[in-house]
């Protein structure tokens, strides 16, 4: 069986260089979930059990209106996936298309993307921990800054038609 990773030793791993505003979060059925932000992106770190491993998670959502259209429509969606594949097959642990309701779905129907990563108690390590955090929020700046690109890259084209 691995070593206990208590909520002090997992917050004394955490770069206080790197991460900012560490919140410890309650109620939610976990043995600690501390809210951190990386780069105005917010992380959190979950132990569910004891024994368990330590959750890094982000989401990020398409919830503005301009980044919702590219989802509706169906040209620039696939575009948008085809752009978003090389980000996520790259990100560490695995990743969830959530819906508007917050369960998993296919892209077509996605609201947020949820990225998760585990390290577990007998490979964890100050290292391991800031790499998972680092790698994951990069991860979702990488997602919105695609959208973005394409978002703009939209944009571009209309004005271009308008002017045809």
């Amino acid at each position: 069986m691995g070593e206990h990773l208590s909520r002090e030793q997992t917050e004394a791993w955490l770069d206080e260089n790197v991460v900012q505003g560490i919140e410890h979060q309650s109620g939610d059925g976990t043995e600690y979930n501390l809210q951190l932000q990386l780069s105005r992106l917010p992380l959190h770190v979950i132990k569910e059990e004891t024994w368990g491993p330590l959750r890094v998670v982000g989401e990020c959502a398409f919830d503005t209106d301009r980044v919702a259209a590219l989802v509706e429509d169906a040209g620039r969606r696939q575009e948008l996936l085809l752009r978003l594949n090389p980000v996520l097959v790259g990100a560490p642990g695995f990743y969830t298309f959530l819906d508007d309701e917050g369960d998993p779905c296919d892209f077509p129907h996605v609201h947020s993307i949820l990225l998760e990563d585990r390290l577990y108690p007998d490979g964890a390590s100050q290292q391991a921990l800031m790499a998972s955090v680092m790698a994951t929020a990069s991860t979702m700046r990488s997602i919105q800054n695609t959208a973005a690109a394409l978002q703009n890259q939209s944009r571009q084209r209309t004005r271009d038609d308008a002017t045809e």
